[in-house]
């Protein structure tokens, strides 16, 4: 065995690739207001389902 070669040939970065804070805090505010408008989205569509749901019931008062 040769005492020379190192156990891995490459070395990584020992940290991620990181962008510049400007790009990433407006990653951050779109994503923020991308999740806040499904939210809303969701709630919306969830109240529509509700009160198409929860029509007038008919009662036997016409006897």
């Amino acid at each position: 065995m040769n005492g020379d070669r190192r156990r891995h040939a490459y070395r990584t970065e020992p940290r991620a690739h990181r962008l510049d804070p400007r790009r990433e805090s407006r990653l951050s505010l779109a994503l923020i207001l991308l999740m806040g408008f499904a939210t809303v989205s969701v709630m919306a569509t969830t109240q529509v389902q509700s009160a198409w749901s929860t029509g007038p019931v008919p009662t036997d008062s016409h006897r």
